[in-house]
């Protein structure tokens, strides 16, 4: 009895937690799955259920520094864009498209038919490149320069491809998440509440990582990874067990003690590494998305 009265106080939370939430995230773009301009493409593997495999809905999106936002719609081979309620999109002779990034005015895209990444300039439509790379099982990518890139290999560890040459890091902690100067990376820890935040130089030859604090959630953590780069801090997605509804966006300082913490809602979505990223314009925009509805891209007004 006292653990059902448990569980209804912690449903009656989110309850009213989530819609409070909610007010701080603008709808930007909406629309349903198809081969329209303004669809994303699906594959359902049964009535009324989302994907949870890669390459059958969205491979990723970004934001790029005006406003523009770009997914990579896997199933139609094509890049979708949205702004200002106007769609267009650029047709990729490429098979399954993973991962998306915009840098320096141009667009980045994870292939696997074949492996690689393809360059675009979305101005023109033109893929000006494709890097070969041979992979497995790659989730997210981080563009360093236009010679240099980081690729998460799911259960295995980090590519760096630089200069044409592709290695594998020995550290397989370390996260597609830099500064420029260091990689970063949480590590696990037996104990259940803390991880160990680390980072490695980037220099010519690899670098082993070093310690950079511990985190401390001061609870079960059951979902946590490096986000990405604010205010040249590094930030960390969480979920905790007392929350399991909520994730966590903390800017880390010093010895990785906590700055500034963005509390969101969890989204049901296509096969994404979170529902919510932190884009290369600086702000954190979720993708939710379900068979019945379609799918929305919202903004959080609630930033770093």
């Amino acid at each position: 009895m006292k653990y059902r009265c448990f569980l209804t106080v912690i449903v009656l939370m989110f309850v009213t937690m989530l819609p409070a939430m909610a007010e701080h995230n603008t709808l930007i773009c909406q629309g349903s799955w198809g081969k329209e301009v303004n669809q994303l493409g699906v594959r359902f593997p049964s009535p009324g259920v989302m994907p949870t495999a890669p390459y059958q809905c969205i491979g990723g999106y970004d934001v790029d520094a005006n406003g523009m936002i770009w997914f990579s719609d896997s199933v139609n081979s094509q890049l979708k864009s949205f702004k200002e309620k106007n769609w267009a999109y650029i047709m990729l002779n490429f098979g399954r498209l993973g991962d998306l990034a915009c840098f320096n005015k141009k667009l980045y895209v994870l292939t696997r038919e074949p492996d690689g990444i393809a360059v675009v300039n979305p101005e023109n439509g033109k893929v000006e490149k494709h890097i070969k790379i041979d992979l497995k099982n790659p989730g997210r990518l981080k563009v360093v320069s236009d010679s240099h890139f980081l690729i998460e290999e799911q259960g295995v560890g980090l590519i760096i491809c630089k200069n044409d040459k592709v290695v594998m890091h020995p550290a397989v902690a370390l996260e597609p998440v830099t500064d420029g100067k260091r990689i970063f990376g949480v590590q696990y820890n037996l104990e259940k509440d803390s991880r160990s935040i680390i980072a490695a130089e980037i220099a010519d030859e690899l670098q082993e990582p070093e310690m950079l604090g511990l985190y401390e959630a001061g609870e079960t953590i059951v979902f946590i990874k490096a986000a990405g780069i604010h205010g040249d801090k590094p930030v960390i997605m969480l979920v905790t067990a007392s929350q399991p509804a909520v994730i966590k966006f903390i800017r880390l300082g010093e010895a990785a003690s906590p700055e500034k913490t963005v509390a969101l809602p969890l989204f049901e979505t296509a096969f994404l590494p979170a529902s919510w990223k932190l884009c290369s314009d600086g702000n954190l925009y979720g993708f939710a998305g379900t068979a019945s509805e379609g799918f929305k891209l919202f903004k959080s007004d609630s930033g770093f």
